[in-house]
């Protein structure tokens, strides 16, 4: 039997709210909010993965969430209560910087390294001004960003996302154009679908989803689409993954698959 538990802890700083929920023993989702009073400006510095949505309310409020863990739900209690989901916002010059510290810190245990997966939605007063931070300093972690950012558009496909990219290392990330040579649905679920696509002369395994776009996956043959190979998760739902194939929103919101004609002037690749 599902139960919920809801712990309700509040603080004078900030003038902020923290609700904790647990289900069934175990963190699933980490809720704060943020007095703007005395701010005029909002920064966003985060590395996960995460939405910035308008709303009408008159304060900041953050949703974190564990989408998936690999660990003893024991170990990831204990991580909640030392703060390593905590959100945390801090104000210098009327700037209110929403930041997360400690959840990129490596978790090892008995010499293996365990990893926990965790987004976050962030709701912001509408038209307030609001600054986002990029931390990515190599091109390595410019691919991470890449990568975080079509997670949440492929997840979250009912709100638009503004998330930082440094277009300084786009030259960096190889973007190719392929053609989707094969196409299958995955037992048990609508969202995922088994792709194979050619690019340069080599031919790629791929898990994306991207599902719920296409009800007859055979509609995606023969489709050109723009390609990044990559090794962030190279296996989901026990089939291997090789990259990522670009999406972005239409003008309607909507998620669509596009051609490298059709890339943001920030994605083009030096020739």
């Amino acid at each position: 039997m599902r139960f919920l538990l809801l712990v309700f802890l509040l603080g004078m700083l900030y003038g902020e709210t923290i609700v904790a929920q647990e289900e069934a023993g175990f963190l699933k989702e980490y809720v704060r909010s943020f007095n703007l009073r005395q701010s005029d400006t909002v920064l966003i510095d985060l590395q996960i993965p995460y939405e910035l949505i308008d709303w009408d309310e008159d304060i900041v409020r953050t949703f974190t969430q564990l989408e998936s863990f690999s660990m003893p739900k024991d170990i990831l209690r204990k991580l909640f209560r030392r703060g390593r989901y905590s959100m945390y916002g801090k104000r210098k010059d009327k700037v209110l910087r929403v930041f997360m510290p400690d959840v990129h810190h490596v978790i090892m245990v008995q010499g293996y390294q365990l990893t926990d997966e965790v987004v976050a939605q962030i709701y912001v007063p509408k038209n307030f001004p609001v600054k986002v931070v990029c931390n990515s300093r190599t091109p390595e972690e410019q691919l991470m960003d890449l990568w975080l950012q079509q997670e949440v558009l492929t997840r979250r496909m009912k709100f638009p996302i503004r998330r930082a990219i440094n277009a300084d290392f786009y030259d960096d990330v190889k973007f190719q154009e392929g053609k989707i040579i094969a196409a299958s649905p995955m037992n048990g679920t609508k969202r995922f679908l088994n792709l194979k696509v050619k690019a340069n002369g080599k031919e790629y395994q791929l898990v994306s989803r991207i599902g719920k776009l296409y009800e007859n996956p055979s509609d995606l043959l023969d489709k050109v689409v723009v390609f990044v190979e990559h090794n962030m998760a190279p296996e989901l739902r026990k089939s291997t993954n090789q990259g990522m194939i670009i999406v972005q929103e239409n003008a309607k919101g909507e998620l669509e698959l596009i051609d490298k004609s059709a890339l943001p002037d920030l994605l083009l690749v030096a020739k």
